[in-house]
């Protein structure tokens, strides 16, 4: 993503920004309570993801805007003196889209995958290295704690903020198969499978079997639909959120080769521009749906899994993930020997505290 472009180019992808929003709002409005607030906003700002509410990791987003909308009796804030206008469906553009309109300012919020930030913060891609997660509970230990915070900050070399991680478990692989489902990377061997538009996680994938097919999210159902890709790699709320076994994906095999968060991330001279109050509102609400959002999100993936019982899908754990964690080894050193500029330092640490979540498997 070129986020650096001439003064000419800034002016055009500014206007174009503002345009596709004046156009959203004319046409449908940005979605907003039936109430109306109980005090005249002081504070209106927009907030932007490509997900709609059928994927849980949507609530991210819905749960920040309800929040902030809220009275904060301690920061001196009234109910409705926030307002959110909410776009989400990416009814402004995909995630790459949104990540730009906020670097520029044009939407002071938005919510994109941690993946997609890569892009502009290498540093990120760290986290889309295969394996490098023992469980959940290194995840939200990474995620939720001084790593997780030293990298929302390295936004800020990009003009935006971090505010918040909001983990989504793990990824695992479905796909068409006339065989049962497999359950090594032989096995899956000469499947298309579609991934993010990553390089570290298309190496990924290429290394641990399949063959990686990168394709926006947006046209993932078309491409499984026509035969374009065989599968693809996502959560179970993902798979049956978007009616994925219509497209006669009939195995769900659980490799949980690399790991999903969501980041909220704010245009760092917008936010610092705010009165302290509404600052220290904003990054503390980012924060405190948290736990709201794993509530959330885990009865959802409860539901998933067994939406795909109902629906015939095959559902398989990988006994023995060796095979797979042995070929994905060597993508974590190419990594670093393709991309010196990204230091060495998160990957250290969150393999470090690897150690004591290794001993409770």
């Amino acid at each position: 993503m070129k986020l650096k472009p001439s003064n000419d180019e800034v002016s055009v992808l500014k206007s174009f920004f503002k345009y596709l929003l004046l156009s959203f709002t004319l046409a449908c409005g940005s979605h907003s309570d039936k109430e109306g607030p109980s005090t005249e906003p002081k504070l209106v700002f927009r907030l932007a993801l490509e997900l709609s509410s059928q994927t849980k990791i949507w609530e991210a987003s819905n749960l920040f805007k309800q929040a902030v909308e809220e009275a904060s009796p301690k920061h001196g804030i009234e109910k409705g003196e926030i307002k959110v206008e909410f776009f989400d469906q990416g009814m402004i553009g995909t995630e790459r889209q949104l990540l730009e309109a906020c670097y520029f300012g044009v939407i002071e919020v938005v919510q994109v995958n941690s993946s997609v930030v890569s892009s502009v913060v290498p540093v990120f891609s760290t986290l889309d290295l295969p394996y490098l997660f023992v469980n959940e509970d290194h995840l939200k230990e990474v995620l939720y704690g001084e790593i997780g915070n030293d990298l929302l900050d390295e936004l800020q070399s990009m003009k935006m903020q971090g505010l918040g991680f909001y983990a989504a478990g793990f990824r695992n692989m479905f796909y068409k198969y006339d065989q049962p489902c497999a359950d090594s990377p032989e096995a899956l061997s000469g499947l298309k499978i579609r991934v993010m538009e990553s390089p570290v996680m298309v190496n990924a994938i290429n290394a641990v079997g399949p063959s990686a097919v990168p394709i926006p999210f947006s046209e993932l159902y078309q491409s499984l639909k026509t035969g374009v890709v065989d599968g693809a790699e996502n959560s179970a709320s993902i798979f049956t959120s978007y009616n994925y076994y219509e497209t006669g994906c009939n195995c769900f095999t659980q490799t949980e080769h690399f790991t999903n968060q969501h980041i909220m991330i704010a245009n760092n001279e917008w936010l610092e521009s705010l009165d302290e109050k509404y600052q220290a509102r904003i990054k503390e609400v980012a924060s405190e749906i948290v736990p709201e959002f794993h509530l959330i999100w885990d009865e959802d993936i409860k539901k998933a899994f067994s939406k795909m019982e109902e629906q015939g899908v095959e559902v398989n754990k990988v006994k023995d993930k060796r095979p797979f964690v042995d070929r994905s080894v060597p993508i974590h050193e190419s990594f670093f020997k393709a991309h010196p500029e990204v230091s060495r330092s998160t990957y250290e640490k969150v393999t470090a505290s690897a150690a004591k979540h290794l001993e409770s498997e």
